[in-house]
Formats: structure tokens, sequence, C-alpha cells
């Protein structure tokens, strides 16, 4: 039987009202709306954008709604004996005056990516490269749209032994453990930039150690990366977990575990310092399809608000996008066609228009908790319950909620008021 999901999305503040008293000395209280919305916006950014050098380009990334641009090598060098190219300034100068917010791409997760005194060579993933001689210190100080830096992708949690026999140098992988120079480099040169880092989905079991939980490997990466980050520039506790699988109207199980898992370290890490240092929850959301990965193409916009939602239930306020260009060669295929083309556009761009309005609200409230209904029409087994313990308990002035399909429903804070959705 294919298994049918339906996110329920009910945006209520709910508040303590004194409606119905007897006592006609009270009076119900008349709240503005406005007085609980904040201009505070979202974080969405794609990976493998477009040419900044082709406006037309750039009009489609940036009607779409994004408000981030990741600044990679693919359409320009980063950098010409040992400084930043001019090509490279020049695509910066180009996205400033579009009004984008850049982060610099570290193209090879490498931790000597932005100083280095000699040529080195190393294995990403395999795949062989070789940095020149740079000394990238204050050169992005010049430019105050640089807000950010992707430090890296995918990182391992220790760093592994090379395996005899393979073309691959393992221990060249990046890890955790071989991040104290990009952390000692951003906290000396740029305090206040964020930091950004995507991780692996739970089902990576090679990222961390046997015997270990996802949620062991996530609160590794707080302990030995996030607490090391010094300023408040910002950063973020984020994961890739790619929710639709071949196969038709499937969400994959292990999909809200995962998102939980980040909720809960984030709000452990933020509820331990102040509020200039707290870190931001991100998932990365499924806007491709791949052949090799057996992961499904997009086929409405509610592919893709179904994960935006389930964010936000959990505190999400960074999304990013993979991917948007597309790369026949692999079986990779993204938002725009290999020509540049829409392909999946009108899909994106309906469920950004249909998601962004929530930030007024979710971005004012502080993310306590989550719950959850299995609906007696879902069609399917009950896949919560391997989330119940990672569930609120209390969930406010919300006693219970009941659904026809399943629903996810976070709970958050501000003051005294309670904020459902």
């Amino acid at each position: 039987m294919k298994k049918t999901v339906s996110l329920l999305l009910v945006m209520l503040i709910i508040f303590s009202m004194l409606a119905g008293c007897k006592d006609s000395s009270k009076k119900t209280q008349t709240l503005n709306p406005a007085d609980y919305e904040t201009d505070e916006k979202m974080i969405l950014v794609a990976d493998m954008p477009p040419s900044p050098f082709i406006a037309e380009d750039v009009r489609l990334y940036k009607d779409m709604g994004f408000t981030h641009w990741i600044l990679t090598e693919d359409h320009t060098p980063m950098v010409n004996d040992g400084t930043l190219h001019d090509s490279y300034k020049e695509a910066i100068e180009i996205l400033t005056e579009e009004g984008f917010e850049i982060w610099i791409r570290n193209m090879q997760n490498d931790p000597e990516y932005f100083q280095i005194a000699e040529t080195k060579s190393g294995s990403n993933y395999g795949y062989q490269y070789t940095l020149e001689p740079r000394d990238i210190t204050d050169d992005f100080s010049q430019y105050p749209a640089v807000t950010g830096f992707y430090m890296m992708d995918e990182p391992f949690q220790i760093t592994k032994e090379d395996v005899p026999g393979t073309e691959d140098n393992e221990s060249l992988h990046p890890a955790f453990d071989q991040l104290d120079t990009l952390i000692e480099w951003k906290n000396t040169y740029y305090p206040d930039a964020f930091w950004h880092i995507n991780h692996v989905g739970s089902g990576s079991w090679d990222h961390y150690p046997q015997g270990t939980t996802y949620a062991d490997f996530i609160d590794a990466y707080v302990e030995n990366v996030i607490k090391k980050l010094e300023g408040n520039g910002g950063k973020s506790i984020c994961m890739d977990n790619y929710p639709l699988p071949d196969g038709g109207g499937v969400i994959k199980e292990g999909f809200l575990h995962d998102v939980l898992v980040l909720a809960h370290a984030t709000k452990n890490y933020n509820d331990s310092v102040p509020a200039s240092q707290q870190a931001t929850m991100g998932i990365c959301l499924q806007t491709f399809r791949d052949v090799s990965l057996k992961l499904r193409d997009i086929t409405s916009a509610e592919d893709v608000t179904v994960q935006m939602y389930t964010g936000m239930a959990c505190g999400a306020r960074l999304f990013e996008y993979f991917c948007y260009r597309s790369i026949d060669s692999i079986g990779l295929y993204g938002i725009i066609d290999m020509n540049g083309q829409p392909r999946i556009y009108d899909y994106i761009k309906e469920a950004n228009e249909r998601a962004l309005p929530f930030q007024k609200i979710v971005c004012a409230f502080d993310w306590y908790g989550t719950t959850v209904n299995h609906g007696k029409d879902s069609g399917m087994e009950n896949i919560f319950e391997i989330v119940d313990d990672m569930l609120a308990e209390e969930t406010g002035v919300l006693t219970k909620v009941d659904s026809r399909y399943d629903a996810v429903v976070g709970a958050s804070s501000r003051d005294s008021r309670t904020a459902i959705w």
C-alpha cells in the first residue's frame, strides 16, 4: 500500500483570554497581531547556484525568494597570486548590488582552504585537488555583503584511517578533529560572520562511530565545533535527510527523527548561551531528483512545503535547497535544467510564497517542543513511534491534537504567550 502523508499546519497564537467571565469587571483582551510579529527573516539559500555573471540567471534565483548566495568557484576562480581573484571580487560586487547576503564556500572542504603557505594536494571524497598558496585573511572585510562562510560539507565525526588498496585516502576526509584550523581562522579574522556546515542524516552510518547514535554525532559537533566559535555572527546546526524516495507518496520514516535530533541539540545549546551567541537550526530541502540515490522528483509545491512546515514545527529557521543546477552526467536534476531554464522552478517558487509569510510569527517565538498525531485516514502504519521519547510533554494550553491525516504540531513561547503551528 502506498503511504500518504499530509502535514497539518495550524498557525495559531494562543493567549490567556478572559472571554465568557461572569465578572463584568473583567473584559476580553483585545490583541494586535502586529505586536507579535517580527521583521526577522528566515535564511533561504540554494546550493549549486547559477552564474552570478548572467543577469537572467540571477533574476530567476532572486525571484524565488532566496536571501543568501553561496559563492562557489564553479563560475570563477577564487585565488590569483595568493589573494582574491578580480573575477571573484566582481562576483561579490554583482551579488551585493542585487541585495544578497553572500556566504563564501570552502570548495574542497579543506581545513587550510583560506590560508596556506605552500602548494598542497588533497583528496575530497575520492576527488583529487590542489590548493595553491594563499593568504585570504582580511580580504572579505571590505565587502559588508559577505556575512558568512559555508565552511564544510558533511564532515565525519572522527578522522578515518586510510584503507590500503583504495585510490582514495580516507584519512583526508574532513572530520571534526580537523576543523580547529578553520575555527581559529574564523575567530581571528571574521568572528562576527555566520558559520555554516551541513551534516549528513542518520542513514550515513560511516560518518559516526559504531555504537553511537545520530544524536551523539550532532552533540559531538556542538561540543567540538559550535562551542569553540567566538563572536556574534551566528552559526548553524543543519543536516540533510532527503525524505522523498522513488516509489510514490512515501516520506522516509527517519525524517522527523533526524529533524527532532537537530531541534533538541539546538535548543539545548541555545539555552546555555546568550541570545547573541545562539545557533540557528536548519534543514536541507529535497528540491531535486537523484537517479543513483533513488530519490524521486518534485511533482508539486506540496512536496516542498511538507518539508518546510515540518522544519518550522521543529524550530528550523534556515533552509538550504539542494540543488539548484542539474548535472545530467551523474543523474542529478535540480530546480533548473542543464541549460539554465526552469525545470521544477514553479513548484519551488509557489512553495516559498506559501510558507514564507509564516516567518513573521515563527521567527518571533522560541521553539520548545513538538507533538504529533497519527491520523485515522493516513493509510499507513504509525511512523511516529520512533520519536515518542522526543516529543513535548507540555504544549501550553494545547491539550489534544486530532486529525484525519498525520499531523506535526510545533509549540513555541514568547514571554507568557504560546504559539502553536
